[in-house]
């Protein structure tokens, strides 16, 4: 007859009702980390003649027991131009205004810095001891 002995049983169990609270925290300083320097770095490439752009842009962080958001906006009527450019713009007396190339400095660094979010949440993961498979 075969005997099994379980030796540091309660410790795992311990060690794994844990895990969750410390994934969350450390998963929400990344989540955090990550917009602050989305935001910084958006401030940074805007230009500043009229500080409209860069004034507007906020950030706000959430976190709950379960995991954290962060949202980074910007509430300026110039974003979404800026963003995407426009055509000529003609006024009714003929004058000409030119064409706003597009700068999609906001869309370019958020996607950046939410892929090097993710590799920093898998590093999390592996350092904890998980097995990560596959890339989202």
């Amino acid at each position: 007859m075969a005997r099994f002995v379980w030796s540091g049983l309660e410790e795992l169990k311990a060690a794994l009702r844990a895990l969750p609270a410390e994934l969350a925290g450390e998963g929400a300083n990344i989540v955090e980390a990550h917009a602050n320097r989305a935001a910084a770095t958006i401030k940074a490439g805007y230009p500043s003649r009229t500080r409209d752009l860069r004034d507007k842009l906020t950030v706000e962080h959430t976190r709950t027991a379960f995991g954290a958001r962060s949202v980074v906006k910007n509430t300026s009527k110039h974003a979404v131009p800026f963003e995407i450019g426009s055509e000529v713009t003609r006024f009714y007396k003929g004058a000409s205004r030119g064409r706003m190339p597009a700068n999609p400095l906001f869309s370019q660094t958020m996607q950046r810095e939410r892929r090097a979010m993710h590799d920093d949440h898998k590093a999390l993961l592996v350092r904890k001891g998980l097995l990560v498979s596959g890339d989202a």
